[in-house]
């Protein structure tokens, strides 16, 4: 079994409470503002009492509203209603992941692609399982067929913590990058010929900004029967705190998971379901006016770090930015370091997302900060490197 590595990495929560916010590139959710009639809806579901346990899968409501947002954006049909169930709503995408790793990853393991995100491999680990990784190539960070399919080859016959499943994170955290179908094409090959699991998180699908599509793995052939989709609301409607997400599949899969959902939290929030149930769909031009907002983030920022001497990955989504640090500062921990002393602004530190050296010298910045926040704490950096 391999666990965690001993390499020392930086903690983002740490870093977080280190700066403040007015420098705070750090941690991975949006801050900007809920939208006005999100709140309002909150607190008419809470005025009107509706703040008692509700069905562990979900409110109705939220529910419909879910499977109306996949057909309309994923094209993937399923039903609010079916036994056994298709969809559960979580307490975030954190939430549907703790039930997968309890129901189907105890004494197994699953791959990550690095650079990864941590809390794929600390959730399966904590629930009694075990992660492998397979760095992605390059720069341009792309996933070799082969290496993959001699990876799986190894683990899936090993006698302790064979491989059970394959995490797909599409657009990725930290860096961003959104899998091309032939890929996805490639993972939903190895996942077919070694009868493994896909969990596919797409928490990050709204960000996309690209010429390059968001595709859910899921409606592959070959992949509905082989897939479980985890999502969240926290990062698309500002609300991260709230603690909803989704998870959906095909009722042998999904339905299973509803019993360590059930015990692990009983409910997602009640008052808070029923009012995202009442926006979710409304707008149908809230999501293009998100990327749209995002694409001003981020060419701003781009255009800034590449000016400071940053070397920017096109990754073609736009929540975060993944860059290497200018030359001559040594590796991005240090780097980071230096930022925080002199300017009181912070990102992560690429060592975070790794196990090996090779990603050392980049950083992720988290972009979903206001406008006036953003550009201050971009100023900030550029403060601190005129003061080498």
């Amino acid at each position: 079994m391999k666990m965690m590595t001993a390499k020392i990495k930086p903690d983002i929560r740490q870093i977080t409470r280190m700066v403040p916010a007015t420098g705070n590139l750090v941690q991975g959710q949006s801050e900007l503002a809920i939208d006005p009639g999100l709140a309002q809806a909150a607190s008419e579901m809470i005025a009107a009492s509706q703040n008692h346990y509700s069905p562990a899968e979900g409110v109705a409501e939220l529910r419909r509203a879910v499977t109306q947002k996949l057909s309309a954006i994923n094209r993937i049909e399923i039903d609010a209603d079916a036994k056994p169930l298709e969809l559960l709503i979580t307490p975030g995408a954190t939430g549907g992941l703790i039930s997968i790793a309890q129901t189907f990853l105890r004494k197994s393991s699953a791959l990550v692609f690095e650079p990864y995100y941590p809390y794929h491999r600390r959730i399966i680990e904590e629930l009694g399982g075990a992660t492998e990784i397979l760095s992605l190539r390059g720069e341009d960070l792309e996933l070799d067929e082969d290496e993959l399919r001699a990876r799986c080859r190894e683990l899936k016959t090993r006698r302790e913590y064979p491989l059970r499943a394959i995490i797909v994170c599409t657009p990725v955290n930290p860096t961003g990058k959104v899998f091309t179908r032939e890929e996805l094409e490639s993972i939903a090959r190895v996942c077919e010929e070694f009868d493994l699991l896909c969990i596919s998180d797409e928490v990050y699908e709204h960000y996309v900004v690209g010429d390059r599509p968001h595709i859910s793995i899921a409606i592959l052939p070959g992949m509905w029967e082989r897939t479980i989709t985890v999502n969240s609301f926290s990062k698309s409607w500002n609300i991260s705190g709230w603690r909803l997400g989704y998870a959906f599949g095909s009722g042998e899969l999904v339905s299973p998971l509803n019993n360590a959902n059930n015990v692990f939290y009983v409910c997602s929030p009640t008052p808070l379901q029923k009012a995202l149930a009442e926006v979710l769909m409304a707008d149908e031009s809230y999501y293009t006016g998100l990327r749209e907002r995002f694409i001003t983030k981020r060419n701003v920022a781009v255009s800034v770090l590449s000016e400071l001497g940053f070397q920017i990955y096109d990754s073609g989504s736009a929540f975060y930015v993944w860059a290497r640090i200018p030359e001559g500062y040594g590796d991005a921990m240090k780097f980071n370091e230096m930022l925080m002393t002199r300017a009181q602004v912070a990102a992560v530190p690429g060592s975070a997302f790794t196990d090996n050296n090779a990603w050392d010298n980049h950083m992720r910045l988290c972009i979903a900060r206001e406008d006036e926040i953003l550009y201050g704490a971009l100023d900030k950096i550029r403060n601190a490197l005129k003061d080498k």
